[in-house]
């Protein structure tokens, strides 16, 4: 390979290419920004190459990646990379071609390429590889042309040749409760968190401020936006327009010696954040895709210094990179954890030159302490809300949501990393205070998957994991609820299955429904044909009472 691979990327790109060996062929790595998944695509397209004679297709999803991405690709491989692209029309001899998904995506374009012209494909933040384009090129290119055919359904793995493999890119590989990668991804072949790579010493560390803004959420409801399903940005705007002199004095108050890129729900309410930040002394520019001198625009913050705040409603959240930049102001509520880790990326890469291979981990970190820019800033506000579920600072260093809660618990200007080690401790400490309590009860143990089948879910009751992380043994957390709710552990045998149990449990008892153990008695005492899907806790707590008054009289 012309070109060297640093910290962990070897390992990754080893085990893509053993797993590729071993016959699976649709794979997803997951790891931030920052620590060279470009690098990881060149080596694997390098390999096709050289090793299998094979082309590489690589997709990216907004114009000015294509470009990024072909001038990378090609400086580290050597090989000859060309762009399909508008009026860009790669040649059918190039060892590897960057492809805009929204040019090859359409059926002219699409099919102007055989399904097997390539051995790989790379879909770079594959988090969107669900969306209509990219996955009818995936499509085509993996199961051939037939997948174009109205009415085709895909076929089973092991009964279809096998035209390019697929190995996604993305930082965020959790796209929400309604859809998951796993439609398409067989296997995740390495996944690298962001407290990972920090504490390998290859981003800077987050810190947090948060102060309550005059407002609440009480009353929005999500809908379908740009970034799945989401508040509605319109909707989220009429509530902050009037505050937006607050969030400016957030930044004032928190950065004002930084650089900072802002994010609000919509082009307005930037336009006006960045006239209030003007007023407050700060160099802020406003740009929207709607602004015919972007591209000036960006330049002129990438050259930028301190002091100087980027205010913009989404433009910014993929695919945009400001090593300079220690300072997101999330100024945007959102429910999707992906949207928001995106965002906050922005700002956690270290300052070019930096850091090396040759150094260890403990001497990155110093470098980096020892910098311009020691850590990330992250401005997010403690959105008052009732009854929504938002994204904050503690979704980027925890997905436990007991760790979460925890973590709220702690003062403004937090060391995140501190915070969720604290809180970790905390709660490993509080379980194990509830597992001493419960071990002292004889509580009868429900059977999950006969209570399943009981009330109509026989899906539980077939249900295979489909993905690594499906596959992963239970959680603490999810043991722990398991357990103090009685249901016996021993055919919950995965971190999906266990998920999907806990789901219905707690959505059963949100809609008042019969419990798992007055389900399981009214079938002991002869009553089981009584019991319907929405038979409500009132209606089976009365027909218990029943049958005990009866037994009392007798």
């Amino acid at each position: 390979m012309p070109f060297r691979l640093r910290g962990r990327q070897p390992v990754w790109v080893g085990d893509t290419e053993k797993l590729r060996a071993s016959g699976v062929t649709r794979l997803l790595g997951d790891a931030p920004g920052g620590v060279g998944k470009t690098t990881v695509a060149s080596a694997l397209a390098w390999n096709e190459w050289s090793l299998r004679g094979k082309r590489t297709l690589v997709l990216e999803n907004r114009d000015k990646l294509v470009k990024q991405a072909a001038d990378r690709l090609a400086k580290e491989t050597g090989l000859d990379v060309e762009i399909e692209q508008a009026d860009l029309r790669a040649s059918p001899h190039a060892p590897i071609v960057v492809a805009s998904i929204q040019t090859i995506g359409r059926i002219g374009r699409l099919t102007s390429f055989s399904p097997d012209h390539f051995g790989l494909i790379i879909p770079d933040e594959a988090h969107h590889a669900l969306a209509p384009q990219y996955f009818r090129t995936l499509n085509y290119f993996h199961y051939g042309a037939a997948s174009l055919e109205e009415g085709w359904e895909k076929p089973e793995d092991g009964t279809y040749e096998v035209m390019a493999h697929i190995v996604g890119l993305t930082a965020t590989p959790d796209i929400g409760k309604k859809k998951n990668l796993g439609q398409l991804f067989q296997q995740t072949a390495f996944r690298y968190s962001y407290l990972e790579a920090v504490e390998d010493g290859w981003l800077v560390p987050p810190v947090a401020e948060r102060r309550p803004l005059p407002t609440n959420l009480k009353g929005l409801k999500t809908g379908r936006t740009p970034n799945g399903s989401d508040f509605k940005p319109e909707e989220v705007s009429e509530r902050l327009i009037p505050i937006v002199g607050e969030l400016a004095k957030q930044v004032f108050d928190f950065a004002p010696l930084r650089k900072t890129i802002a994010f609000v729900p919509s082009v307005e309410c930037a336009r006006l954040l960045a006239d209030a930040l003007r007023n407050l002394g700060f160099y802020a520019i406003f740009v929207s895709g709607e602004c015919l001198d972007v591209d000036e625009k960006t330049a002129d913050f990438a050259a930028a210094g301190p002091g100087t705040v980027l205010c913009n409603c989404a433009l910014y959240v993929e695919g945009a990179d400001f090593p300079d930049v220690d300072c997101v102001a999330w100024f945007r509520p959102t429910v999707s954890r992906a949207f928001f880790i995106q965002g906050v990326y922005r700002g956690t890469r270290v300052l070019p030159g930096l850091v090396s291979d040759d150094m260890d981990a403990d001497e990155r970190k110093r470098a980096i302490a020892n910098s311009p820019k020691p850590n990330v800033l992250i401005i997010d506000p403690l959105w008052v809300t009732d009854d929504i579920s938002l994204c904050s600072v503690h979704d980027l260093v925890t997905d436990k949501p007991e760790v979460k809660a925890k973590m709220m618990e702690f003062d403004a200007g937090m060391d995140l990393i501190e915070a969720q080690e604290k809180a970790g401790r905390d709660w490993e400490a509080a379980l194990k205070k509830a597992a001493k309590k419960h071990a002292k009860k004889q509580a009868q143990r429900i059977d999950p998957l006969k209570w399943a089948l009981t009330i109509g879910e026989d899906k539980i009751a077939a249900y295979k994991p489909e993905t690594e992380a499906d596959m992963r043994p239970l959680s603490v957390g999810q043991q722990e609820y398991l357990d103090r709710n009685h249901i016996d552990r021993t055919a919950i045998t995965s971190f999906g299955l266990a998920q999907k149990i806990i789901g219905i449990h707690v959505s059963r008892f949100k809609l008042g429904r019969a419990t798992m153990g007055q389900l399981q008695f009214l079938d002991q005492i002869g009553l089981g044909h009584m019991v319907t899907p929405v038979l409500s806790a009132a209606d089976a707590s009365h027909l218990i009472d029943g049958f005990k008054a009866e037994r009392a009289g007798r």
